[in-house]
């Protein structure tokens, strides 16, 4: 008897270690508020704001083309809570953190958008997938901001930095399809395409032509036809959490856990991650900047500010498929590679 009481402990701390690491139970979820929803092939962008701060933003995006007239493009939601953020370096709202990352997996998210009352000379910020607005900036900042985090777009102002496998700072004219080119563009040395858009200045209602090209390529199948499904229940899905951290093009992992919510992406730029099946075959991919930190502050009319080299931790939410093997991060060659097989469990440590 006493063996078998002895095996059935053995079994029992067997059970706890392999489910330690499911960190997140439906109940540490907030509740999602949806406020447009166009179907379930949208990019999904969630406000950590009140409803009605989230729906002036919302408007004031909608002002902007091609937004405009892709009004049946994206899906909104809200939460209404109050995460804390960082004043980066000083100078910029941050509210980049696991706490954001996982409270968003409340609502469909692919971009998150966090609202905070700053003085008018703190920096509204995109890192990753995650827009930080001081809501004392012009309404547009949210729109210049998101053309970071979605179209991967450089400053157009001078002097800045130009993120990898960004497109609309180029070195000669003949890559635009345009009639304006102009030199300055992050550097002297590059053109942009247009002589004063939301790149460069908040104090205007266009990106200009080739920009608005860069962004109606990521906005998908904005007319499908079909009928609209049911929102997603995110308290019913879980996704994988990676937490690397980024140093000098270098990548390190520092945990990775099962969460309950709905996965999402995590922003645009020239690192991708890929999963791999056990058959070796190539499931997903997706790109993702951890380099960047974009701040942008509006000095009289001009923005002026560039990106901030970032050091420090990033998370990618990745989702779980069936016969998932393992995980490539890659920038032009593979960084790392992470075992999806044993997240979620650990060794039996008796």
């Amino acid at each position: 008897m006493f063996i078998f009481l002895i095996a059935i402990l053995v079994v029992a701390i067997g059970i706890f270690f392999f489910t330690k690491n499911i960190s997140q139970s439906p109940t540490d979820l907030e509740k999602c508020n949806t406020l447009i929803y166009n179907g379930e092939d949208k990019p999904n962008i969630v406000f950590f704001s009140s409803e009605d701060t989230a729906k002036r933003y919302i408007e004031g995006f909608f002002k902007i083309s091609p937004f405009d007239k892709n009004k049946n493009g994206f899906n909104f939601y809200s939460i209404d809570y109050t995460p804390e953020c960082e004043l980066y370096k000083g100078i910029a709202i941050l509210c980049y953190s696991k706490e954001v990352i996982k409270k968003a997996a409340s609502c469909p998210n692919d971009y998150i958008v966090v609202t905070k009352d700053k003085p008018s000379n703190i920096r509204s910020s995109a890192y990753m997938n995650v827009v930080s607005l001081n809501s004392n900036s012009n309404i547009n900042v949210f729109a210049h901001e998101f053309g970071h985090a979605f179209a991967n777009l450089a400053d157009e102002y001078v002097p800045a930095k130009i993120p990898k496998g960004s497109k609309n700072c180029q070195k000669t004219c003949d890559k635009f399809n345009t009639t304006e080119c102009l030199k300055g563009c992050s550097e002297e040395s590059y053109y942009r395409s247009i002589d004063s858009g939301l790149m460069r200045t908040l104090f205007s209602s266009t990106y200009g032509t080739f920009n608005e090209e860069l962004i109606k390529s990521k906005i998908t199948n904005t007319i499908t036809g079909n009928a609209i499904q049911d929102i997603r229940n995110c308290k019913n899905e879980k996704y994988y959490l990676v937490e690397g951290n980024y140093k000098n093009g270098e990548i390190s992992v520092n945990s990775k856990s099962i969460e309950s919510g709905c996965v999402g992406e995590n922003g645009n730029g020239a690192f991708s991650y890929q999963i791999i099946l056990d058959n070796n075959e190539k499931a997903k991919t997706e790109n993702f900047n951890p380099e960047l930190v974009f701040t942008d502050l509006t000095q009289e009319e001009q923005l002026s500010g560039g990106p901030q080299d970032y050091s420090g931790s990033f998370l990618l939410k990745v989702p779980i498929l069936e016969n998932s093997n393992k995980l490539e991060i890659i920038n032009e060659d593979k960084i790392t590679e992470i075992n999806l097989k044993d997240i979620g469990a650990r060794p039996c440590e008796i």
